[in-house]
């Protein structure tokens, strides 16, 4: 999955009072946003301000991520969460401007090291593929299903065509001298008490 660049590091824009400080990712409502690394979350919701809901995972290597204009999280703060895991949906929360008429729906990605902002730019690509993780997760339980009802459909028809035989196997010997001998031993133990 790829997701539009609306906005850059730095990017100055008649909207903004400073230089953007992450870098935007235009997605829909509710698109799934996944940790791109292992770390602890820690939960801000800004109301209508700022990046509105807001996750930002702290890393072993002092950096912060932040995922911001969120429509909602899924992860409770200080949970430790790893590479892949569900953070929470995209939206528009917080001061959102779109120039493309639309609800300004996006993902806002920032990178704090030292209590001060610094290029994201280095992990785009992750920030691109974070749901690959998760197509890839689902095409793989759909192969295994897949599997699954492969074997089971090749257990069913050995089921099938070993009952085939057990039946024309009964039908076709004469059971007669067996059945006759199972009667007298019955008789023997049950009629004769």
């Amino acid at each position: 999955m790829s997701y539009k660049i609306t906005s850059y590091f730095g990017s100055v824009e008649s909207f903004r009072e400073r230089g953007h400080s992450g870098i935007d990712f235009q997605m829909n409502d509710g698109t799934e946003i996944h940790s791109i690394r292992d770390g602890i979350v820690h939960l801000a919701d800004y109301g209508n301000q700022n990046a509105g809901k807001t996750i930002f995972v702290e890393w072993d290597d002092g950096k912060t991520a932040i995922y911001g204009h969120l429509s909602q999280f899924s992860v409770r703060d200080g949970q430790t969460v790893h590479a892949g895991d569900l953070l929470g949906y995209s939206g528009h929360s917080g001061n959102v401007f779109s120039s493309s008429g639309g609800n300004g729906a996006h993902l806002h990605f920032g990178l704090k090291e030292n209590g001060h902002f610094i290029d994201p730019s280095p992990y785009i690509e992750q920030i691109q593929h974070m749901n690959d993780h998760a197509t890839q997760i689902a095409t793989t339980k759909f192969s295994l299903m897949d599997m699954f009802q492969s074997h089971m459909n090749i257990f069913n028809d050995f089921l099938h065509n070993t009952s085939v035989h057990l039946i024309n196997f009964i039908t076709s010997t004469d059971y007669s001298p067996l059945v006759q001998l199972l009667k007298n031993v019955v008789e023997l133990f049950f009629i004769n008490i």
